[in-house]
């Protein structure tokens, strides 16, 4: 390990602010957060918002909450300041204003007074003769006549890189070892457009050296910005930070994760009922493992077991499937008391708002025991118990089922009489009753259940019967059974 990597650890996710945060944008950070707690370190948030077109403060706040709910906090940041703020680039600007004007009066960068046509004009020749697509450097070493005649000519002006023409430029990666970048094909890159805002990667190589971040840990799309990063903070004379590029994350078709492989976003898995252990332990394992068995981790082993040695190079494929089956194992892991706030917080958002536990309806933890095991998501819990809270609707085929059962009139019957002489209604006494009473029919228990199941529910999949029974009560039973009887005898 380098001198570098034994000083103190900072590390920074920055994600721009134009969208919800994306679950390949959520690996970065759990990534980086990892690497910052396993060693004492910093982790930074930072919002790169010179893309001015596409940022959005609702963006800021969404990944902010994102990123709360995942857990990952922030040393420094937004809502959490921090020595080197502030955190979000376009609050920076005279810190990149003073680097460019350095550059400029060491000769490091230069006025460039090309307009848009003639750099397409440029770009036009350099594909019709197969050179690379970089700046040619025609304004490079205009004179100062030259430069005031292009104002005259009210020419706007950025502010380019002088990129070495000769020679490369080789990126140290602790995941994809060196990487070499020929600097004649980067070309005399924009730092500072015309407006004054900041390109992305002079913003970002500024920050990095201000930030004193350690290490860069980041997707590999980012490869190739790097060599530029490196030459901006060469010139600055800043140390480079340690860079690691994590494997892009895929869809099915093995094709860059994006819309069309469906959620895609920290937002959308969270509505849909995931849990944050599942996602982050899922995350973790996108690139990296422990070793050839290990699937399941808590954030605190997750802490102690991660490194970057440990990840690799290819592409990691997103698998909703396995995904789920990891939730499931963290909801029917988790206590009690600890789901049932779980659910009691996403029920928020959900048409079971504000009914459990209101005018004598079971609570969510009455309900937590029957539903934990058949739990995959949290959104399971709305389709299992919708029925406790909501009047009885009917799925097509459950309806179709109760009314070609030539026995279900005859059960349904059967069944309230017996609820209807029960001193006790709870869940054995039910139990103990009905057993009895399907065997006075010589039916099998679960034919004799399925059409009360129908009946008290809609559906063909719900909680235990008898649990259910007893939570609904005796009064309330019993009326869902007479009108199912109703609705047959039509």
């Amino acid at each position: 390990m380098s001198q570098q990597e034994n000083d103190a650890v900072r590390v920074r996710f920055a994600p721009s602010p134009t969208g919800h945060l994306h679950v390949g944008g959520a690996r970065t950070a759990l990534y980086n957060w990892l690497f910052a707690r396993g060693r004492a370190g910093r982790f930074v948030l930072r919002i790169e918002d010179t893309d001015l077109s596409r940022s959005t403060d609702e963006a800021v706040r969404q990944i902010i909450s994102s990123m709360r709910w995942l857990g990952l906090d922030w040393n420094e940041g937004p809502e959490t300041g921090g020595e080197f703020g502030p955190y979000r680039q376009m609050e920076r600007t005279e810190l990149y204003r003073g680097a460019a004007g350095r550059l400029l009066a060491e000769g490091k960068a230069y006025h460039c007074y090309c307009t848009p046509a003639e750099l397409e004009a440029e770009r036009a020749r350099a594909r019709a003769e197969g050179r690379p697509v970089v700046y040619q450097g025609r304004c490079r070493e205009l004179s100062v006549t030259e430069a005031q005649e292009c104002r005259a000519e009210g020419r706007e002006a950025v502010i380019r890189f002088r990129t070495p023409a000769a020679g490369k430029t080789v990126v140290r990666d602790r995941v994809k070892g060196d990487v070499e970048f020929d600097n004649a094909q980067l070309g005399d890159f924009i730092i500072v457009r015309s407006s004054g805002v900041p390109t992305y990667n002079f913003a970002v190589a500024v920050d990095d050296a201000a930030m004193r971040i350690s290490h860069v840990i980041r997707g590999d799309d980012h490869l190739p910005n790097t060599p530029r990063q490196l030459l901006l903070l060469e010139a600055l004379g800043a140390a480079a930070p340690v860079y690691a590029h994590l494997p892009l994350i895929l869809g099915s078709d093995r094709a860059p994760l994006s819309k069309r492989h469906g959620d895609v976003s920290v937002e959308e898995f969270r509505a849909r009922g995931f849990v944050r252990e599942a996602l982050n332990n899922y995350l973790a394992l996108l690139g990296w493992s422990y070793d050839a068995e290990t699937t399941l981790f808590s954030m605190d082993e997750l802490v102690r077991n991660f490194s970057l040695e440990r990840v690799g190079v290819t592409a990691a494929v997103f698998d909703n499937e396995k995904l789920l089956w990891m939730n499931g194992h963290y909801i029917r892991e988790m206590d009690a008391a600890g789901l049932t706030v779980r659910i009691e917080e996403f029920l928020e958002d959900t048409r079971l708002a504000g009914l459990p536990g209101e005018d004598g309806r079971p609570s969510v933890g009455d309900l937590v025991p029957l539903t934990q095991e058949k739990m995959k998501t949290l959104a399971d819990f709305v389709e299992l118990t919708d029925f406790f809270f909501l009047p009885v609707s009917f799925e097509e085929k459950a309806l179709a089922k109760l009314k070609k059962d030539g026995a279900a009139r005859q059960i349904l019957s059967t069944a309230a009489e017996t609820l209807r002489q029960l001193d006790s209604f709870g869940i054995e006494a039910v139990e103990t009753a009905l057993r009895a009473a399907a065997d006075s029919m010589e039916l099998k228990l679960g034919k004799f259940l399925q059409p009360l199941r129908i009946a008290l529910s809609g559906k063909l999949v719900t909680p235990g019967m008898f649990e259910t029974l007893a939570v609904l009560g005796r009064e309330e039973s019993i009326s869902r059974i007479d009108a199912a009887l109703g609705m047959l005898a039509q």
